[in-house]
């Protein structure tokens, strides 16, 4: 209930002519004695105006005078319609942010109860003005509450939905990994079965070889990438920076996308400047955005398209493109396209493979470089551009990187607990022209190096007993920098790193071991790169 609605109901409640008024002397409000005595009627549903009457005009005319100065009138007489004498009394208050008066007739003898009536009138005003404040201010705290809330849920819809969104990308990328782990296995066992059945014939062996060492290789890569995208997202990924030439990076990447590119019949074109492109960054991670970018051009291009590889100076920043005549890419896929897991819409065949890492790394290999990765595409069927921005930086010096292709048979001791692994190694080494000696135990393979001494020594870091770290520290401690030690193991991240670096190791190769970087690590005079 309103202030208005309960200044009425006890005026109304008055045995004495009681009514309200504006400061100009209109009639808000009038109960049934002041009808009576002082001539007052209700003229409209809007408002009360007085028939004519001496004393009305009286108390209007002293309400009047007293409201030009903000007064109330003092207490004054006049006679009512039958001529007896009344005592006029008013107070101010504010209804509904209007000023008025309450105005009161009573005779001589009632002037002790209408004073107490006034202040009842007065306390029940007060009162009900601030129980109407509380419920103000309650309705303001509710409506705001409920504002917060609705923002909140608004916020926990949204989360919800990129939870949903997020879940159903794993989902899609844990059947895919599924699918890309287990496909290499079939040509796997394939050809070791013709191996076993048809040794003598050399020609169906060696496409047999060919085979598993390919899928291996598939194998491994997608693992490499996996751990890629692990690292970091857990910021462990550690640039080696150097002075480089940006042209052998991408000459690299060529090389090895080419068997992909060749194999589906694209047309390559690579367009280097003549002199340096010179930056710093890490050799091997530019190789990886390049080859990245190249391997998704040959997959997604249709056998027989054009592609484009092409590196430049533009200001203080490399910029490296890749383009193709490919399938293109939807506008609304080009916003996500570096998100983990994006591949657009995949047929359930998969015929290309892949895991939709590639360009999540290339994006993230890019910004640990301070640099930017962007795509453009004018549709479906209209092929692609990807173009890697870099700070050149201070690469003053910078010069092509080359890599032993060979070298002198090295005297080699293979300490590798696992049969097959070890037996394979031993064959490999063997055939390149090596002389190797082997060990399935740290112990038995301390005592031969410390017997034969050989120039370089494979050492399996989970070996029973005497672990690789171990057997590094006590031939490091004895024959000193007169052997190279190298680590073997399935762990490749930093810390990883550290730990064969600080027992002595001179180099660290993660399992499967690529033939080309064991080669490099056997070409290698550690002692002279030290």
């Amino acid at each position: 209930m309103g202030a208005a609605e309960v200044l009425t109901a006890i005026i109304t409640a008055l045995p004495v002519a009681a009514l309200v008024m504006t400061r100009t002397g209109a009639v808000l409000a009038a109960n049934a004695a002041a009808e009576r005595t002082l001539g007052v009627v209700e003229a409209s549903r809007d408002a009360l105006y007085a028939a004519p009457s001496d004393a009305l005009r009286a108390i209007r005319s002293a309400v009047r005078d007293a409201g030009r100065h903000g007064h109330v009138p003092t207490p004054f007489e006049t006679v009512d319609a039958s001529g007896a004498a009344l005592v006029i009394r008013s107070a101010s208050l504010v209804i509904e942010g209007i000023g008025a008066v309450v105005v009161v007739a009573e005779e001589h003898g009632e002037a002790g109860a209408l004073r107490a009536q006034v202040r009842l009138l007065e306390e029940e005003l007060r009162a009900s003005r601030s129980n109407v404040d509380t419920e103000n201010g309650e309705l303001v705290a509710t409506n705001e509450e409920l504002q917060r809330a609705n923002h909140e849920l608004h916020a926990r819809l949204a989360e919800l939905r990129d939870a949903l969104e997020a879940s159903r990308h794993k989902d899609d990328f844990l059947a895919m990994l599924a699918h890309e782990l287990r496909n290499p296995l079939a040509p796997i066992l394939s050809a070791m079965q013709v191996i076993r059945r048809h040794p003598d014939n050399s020609d169906v062996v060696q496409r047999a070889r060919e085979v598993v060492e390919r899928q291996v290789r598939h194998q491994a890569q997608l693992l490499d990438d996996l751990l890629d995208v692990s690292r970091i997202t857990r910021g462990l990924i550690k640039l080696r920076k150097s002075a480089i030439d940006a042209r052998s990076a991408v000459a690299a990447a060529v090389e090895a996308t080419r068997p992909v590119i060749d194999a589906r019949s694209h047309t390559l074109a690579v367009m280097l400047p003549d002199e340096p492109l010179r930056l710093e960054a890490d050799p091997t991670r530019l190789t990886q955005m390049v080859t990245n970018l190249l391997d998704n051009a040959a997959k997604y291009t249709h056998p027989g398209g054009h592609i484009e590889v092409s590196a430049r100076h533009e200001g203080a920043h490399l910029v490296v493109s890749v383009r193709d005549t490919g399938i293109g890419i939807p506008e609304d896929l080009q916003a996500r396209i570096f998100d983990l897991f994006t591949q657009g819409d995949v047929p359930i065949a998969r015929p290309l493979g892949g895991l939709g890492l590639g360009l999540s790394l290339v994006r993230s290999l890019a910004a640990l470089h301070d640099g930017t990765i962007d795509v453009k595409s004018d549709g479906p069927g209209r092929g692609s551009e990807f173009t890697i921005r870099l700070p050149a930086g201070k690469a003053e010096g910078a010069r092509r990187t080359e890599t032993a292709s060979g070298g002198t048979a090295r005297h080699v001791l293979v300490i590798e607990d696992n049969a097959d692994a070890r037996e394979m190694l031993r064959i490999a080494l063997e055939l390149d022209g090596h002389r190797v000696e082997t060990a399935a135990d740290g112990t038995s393979g301390v005592e031969t190096a410390l017997r034969t001494t050989p120039d370089l020594v494979l050492v399996d870091i989970g070996l029973p007993g005497l672990d690789g770290y171990a057997v590094a520290r006590q031939l490091r401690a004895v024959l000193g920098h007169r052997v190279t030690l190298v680590a073997l193991t399935g762990y490749g991240q930093s810390e990883d790193r550290r730990r064969t670096s600080e027992a002595g190791f001179d180099a660290h190769l993660v399992k499967p071991v690529d033939p080309d970087v064991l080669s490099r690590a056997l070409a290698t005079d550690f002692r002279t790169a030290a």
